[in-house]
């Protein structure tokens, strides 16, 4: 039975100009010999971390995902029967209390739903709606799509609507410190912080001085929109990862900021929220019918998962659509490199299992030193060599990776010379199969969503899934890349 491989090597990517070279080439020569006669293709990507990566790759595209939901299941649906959002009426019904809405900036379409969402509540004319941006982009690289993005919504936002606090959504450390809290305390509860009201020269200085969005320090856009006790928060479109450092920020400064009043803050969130606190939501669940439980589930087909067992956790949840379901799908493996070394575990793995998608879950940016990097490199290219073998003429091989690396690290223990690894924007996708000869097919450029799609499709034929692997021809791929958008 033919099968379908994807072998993961997060963290390699394409050298950007100025990164210190390795020669993936001497590190891995398993890896060089295999893409001798391998399709060859790259991907651009946005993110320097596993959890944003794996998000997209198992995934697909969560914001647009949200919006639809946002759009079809609750602001279209009629929310007058919803007691959470009664409950929300009667909060911001209190005269001379503020609206604070909290959104991640990552697509200009939300605004239509801002704006929707705003003009069915019962405002009156002097009632104050402030939109607080929280910034995930990983890279500097989108800065520029990001300046247009609020640029965008600084001029389409309902009248009712101001720009107030624009902050990077990962800037608070998970444990955070008196500094960061009374930091955050001026920000959110004072706006005692840098005043921007162009804020397209503040991000531009942020790109200048290499401060990622998803990290910047938080700026505000006027002077008037600091939250007051009975002020009501909204969460509007959020990408279900953990929000409880921000609500920290907010729950933890509240308490010392109206010292003597009883804290009257009500939270709600369109979407339920990733975290420990407690937050009243609009709906409980989004259906992801891309994730990897849901095309399991309609091929009828089965997926292990091989990954370090630290890994293991997010990637079920992500892997089964946001959910710790036990689904007899999808199979978890713990990695161990002594087990994986073996020619007839590698076998038995790929060739003696009820799997039909096989998921090896390497990561090369654990290493103190460039010798380490280049050791664990030369682990993982032992392992990709058996798998190679055993896919030979049988199975379908996709070896890539989910982010780039960008590091600083010493060349050795005993040479403390500092150099800077850059593999940020592009990452490389190999493809072997036997069954697509180089005359008629090519691997075209995608997203790293697509790669999944793509080693589902080499043993479930599915024109549904957008799929990187195509007959080649310029009429037949421009129908495919239009039926994409």
């Amino acid at each position: 039975m033919k099968k379908s491989i994807i072998f993961l090597i997060n963290g390699l990517g394409i050298e950007k100009p100025g990164s210190y070279s390795i020669s993936i080439d001497q590190c891995m020569p398993k890896l060089s010999r295999i893409k001798e006669t391998s399709y060859y293709t790259s991907a651009i990507i946005n993110s320097l971390e596993y959890r944003s990566a794996y998000e997209q790759f198992y995934l697909g595209d969560t914001y647009q995902k949200e919006i639809n939901y946002i759009k079809d299941y609750i602001i279209n649906e009629n929310l007058k029967e919803n007691p959470t959002y009664q409950s929300f009426l009667n909060s911001i019904s209190k005269e001379q209390k503020k609206i604070h809405v909290f959104l991640e900036p990552n697509n200009e379409k939300v605004v239509n739903l801002i704006n929707d969402f705003i003009s069915t509540l019962p405002l009156d004319n002097h009632k104050e709606v402030f939109l607080h941006l929280l910034l995930t982009q990983q890279t500097v690289n989108e800065y520029h799509k990001l300046i247009q993005i609020i640029n965008y919504i600084k001029y389409h936002i309902n009248s009712h609507i101001t720009v107030g606090f624009i902050i990077g959504k990962e800037l608070y450390s998970e444990e955070m410190s008196k500094e960061e809290l009374d930091v955050s305390k001026k920000l959110l509860f004072y706006c005692s912080a840098e005043r921007w009201s162009e804020t397209e020269k503040k991000l531009l200085s942020l790109q200048e001085n290499n401060i990622r969005p998803c990290v910047a320090p938080g700026f505000c856009a006027l002077n008037t929109c600091n939250i007051e006790n009975g002020d009501t928060i909204l969460f509007f479109n959020t990408k279900q990862t953990t929000y409880d450092k921000f609500l920290k920020a907010i729950f933890q400064n509240a308490e010392s900021v109206f010292e003597g009043q009883e804290v009257d803050l009500p939270i709600y969130s369109m979407i339920q929220l990733d975290t420990t606190y407690s937050i009243p939501c609009f709906s409980n669940n989004i259906v992801y019918d891309d994730s990897l439980a849901k095309w399991m589930e309609k091929a009828n087909k089965k997926a292990l998962i091989i990954a370090e067992e630290k890994n293991l956790k997010l990637i079920h949840f992500l892997a089964n659509g946001l959910n710790y379901i036990t689904n007899p799908n999808i199979q978890f493996m713990k990695s161990d490199q002594n087990y994986l070394s073996s020619p007839e575990n590698i076998s038995n793995i790929i060739d003696k299992s009820p799997y039909d998608l096989i998921i090896f879950d390497y990561h090369m940016d654990v290493s103190k030193t460039i010798n380490d990097l280049k050791e664990q490199l030369g682990s993982i290219d032992q392992v990709l060599g058996l798998v190679g073998d055993v896919c030979m003429n049988k199975h379908s091989l996709f070896i890539t990776s989910l982010y780039g690396l960008k590091k600083t690290l010493p060349l050795a223990d005993y040479n403390a010379e500092m150099v800077t690894i850059d593999y940020e924007m592009q990452i490389p996708i190999f493809f072997f199969d036997y069954t697509y000869p180089r005359s008629k097919y090519a691997l075209f450029p995608g997203e790293t969503h697509d790669i999944l799609g793509s080693a589902i499709c080499c043993i479930w034929p599915n024109t549904e899934i957008y799929n990187l692997v195509r007959e080649k021809g310029i009429v037949n791929n421009l129908l495919k890349a239009f039926k994409k958008q």
